[in-house]
């Protein structure tokens, strides 16, 4: 996006990804605009800092076309960061069609709009979900995902691949400028609850010197990566350069070795003497279900093209942040979302 007078437009801005991007943003000197159908958890007002009551935030779900096109045809955005989607995956393999509505019109809508009114650039939120098996390692930006017999992972994974297929789409069509962030594993102050990657469920308990019995998690193995990086790399790929000189599609990822559940609950012990953190080396049916596409991946290109250096390349550097944040947001005077007692968490069993 070379034109700084106009604002960035970020979908899903009041969430977890959404909060550490807005910061990210405006710490680099972007204006930005909110569109979310929520307004702003604590957690995300304290990620995001004395600045929130400042930015305009539109309320609106992505996938009602009339409401996105009047967001931006009345803010005339340079560039749309695209992080708005249902993040619930056993709800979107149920429900296959609600998928295709939201997570694939979404980001069609937001296309369409950008295409119609001018924005500069459009970045869409993938994930590593869209690879059904891992053919090599590490994984890059060339590896397939649809395949004779392979392909995405349930209705969560086909949208996201839809979604970036229909970037592809626009962007040679029409000569809009289209990129695709997948991130893995992403953890940090603010995630949700039923986030699958068992960092929240294991370090805000021990934070607060609860217990934490786990049913599953230990063997589970990630390539995480810190919500503050994720947003550093989104800064980089709305500023980088044009399409001729960098790639489509980046990882937002980190390149080192896998990390398991178990390693995030020894880590946690290290920082926090005299938790009582209990992990098992068991794994649920969605765990199994995930461990073909995991593996290492590569950030080669992001670093080569964009200058992307993540800050928190060690995970035990990502999780004394995040528990840097926590105990900060707690001295604040806030009080975290409590954890569901209705509704199932990864690890609960």
């Amino acid at each position: 996006m070379s034109d700084r007078s106009k604002p960035v437009l970020v979908t899903g801005g009041a969430g977890f990804a959404g909060s550490y991007i807005v910061r990210q943003l405006l710490d680099d000197g972007y204006d930005v605009v909110v569109y979310d159908l929520g307004e702003y958890r604590p957690e995300s007002r304290y990620i995001i800092g004395p600045e929130v009551d400042r930015i305009p935030l539109e309320r609106g779900s992505i996938d009602i076309w009339p409401r996105v096109f009047e967001v931006v045809q009345h803010y005339r955005p340079g560039a749309i960061v695209h992080t708005a989607n249902i993040m619930d995956i056993g709800l979107l393999d149920r429900n296959p069609i609600m998928a295709l509505y939201v997570n694939v019109g979404g980001a069609v809508n937001v296309m369409e709009a950008a295409r119609l009114l001018g924005a500069e650039r459009v970045i869409l939120f993938s994930s590593v979900a869209v690879h059904g098996q891992k053919m090599y390692e590490p994984i890059d930006v060339n590896h397939p995902t649809i395949m004779a017999r392979i392909g995405p992972l349930g209705a969560y994974g086909a949208a996201k691949v839809a979604a970036e297929a229909f970037s592809y789409a626009y962007r040679d069509d029409f000569g809009l400028d289209t990129r695709v962030i997948r991130p893995s594993a992403l953890y940090g102050f603010g995630m949700s609850w039923f986030a699958p990657n068992y960092v929240k469920n294991i370090l805000e308990p021990a934070v607060l010197g609860e217990p934490v019995r786990l049913a599953s998690g230990g063997p589970v193995p990630r390539s995480y990566i810190h919500a503050a990086d994720m947003a550093l790399l989104t800064s980089l790929v709305v500023s980088g350069p044009g399409p001729d000189a960098a790639d489509h599609l980046f990882y937002a990822a980190t390149d080192g070795p896998l990390r398991t559940g178990g390693d995030v609950a020894r880590i946690v012990r290290e920082q926090i003497p005299g938790a009582d953190i209990e992990v098992a080396e068991a794994m649920t049916e969605s765990d199994r279900h995930e461990l073909p596409f995991r593996g290492v991946i590569s950030i080669d290109n992001a670093r080569s093209q964009l200058g992307y250096a993540p800050r928190f390349m060690r995970l035990e550097e990502g999780i004394a942040d995040y528990i840097e944040r926590f105990r900060g947001f707690l001295a604040a005077g806030h009080t975290p979302m409590a954890k569901p007692q209705t509704m199932r968490v990864p690890g609960s069993g």
